[in-house]
């Protein structure tokens, strides 16, 4: 009984983590980003010239354990499920791809 009310609680705790929820706590957390880029992080895009941070604000984590993350003296890359992010050495955007 005691571990059906811990599985219980698990999986509505992960349920309540939305995009939106997630974005917002992001947002929330970080005045300093520019309007013209929240806007981009609640549409649940990302653009060239963004931080990991935001990156993961509108997209959510990476995937750590796939081949597209990876990460070098050309900057580094985070595998989503349908796309691979591309950061240059001060983490910041450069490029993304289809998978």
């Amino acid at each position: 009984m005691k571990r059906l009310g811990i599985v219980t609680i698990l999986i509505l705790v992960t349920a309540c983590e939305t995009a939106p929820v997630r974005r917002e706590e992001y947002i929330s957390r970080h005045p300093e980003w520019k309007p013209e880029t929240v806007a981009v992080i609640r549409a649940g895009m990302i653009a060239r010239g963004m931080t990991k941070e935001q990156v993961r604000a509108a997209w959510g984590r990476p995937c750590y354990t796939c081949q597209g993350t990876a990460s070098g003296s050309w900057g580094s890359s985070w595998e989503f499920t349908t796309q691979v992010v591309f950061f240059d050495t001060d983490g910041r955007v450069t490029r993304w791809e289809a998978k």
